[in-house]
């Protein structure tokens, strides 16, 4: 869309360090699969 970056890089540290954050999924791969799964398996997503 107009206006809106290239490019947008994140960064976790602060949440690791500020909450205790820890990465439960490092494949986006897994990702996505999981979602595609989710929502194939609830098409009104929470409204079921």
């Amino acid at each position: 869309r107009a206006g809106d970056p290239a490019i947008l890089i994140a960064s976790s540290e602060k949440a690791k360090s500020v909450l205790g954050w820890k990465l439960r999924y490092d494949s986006l791969e897994k990702i996505m699969g999981d979602a595609w799964r989710w929502h194939k398996n609830n098409p009104d997503g929470y409204n079921q």
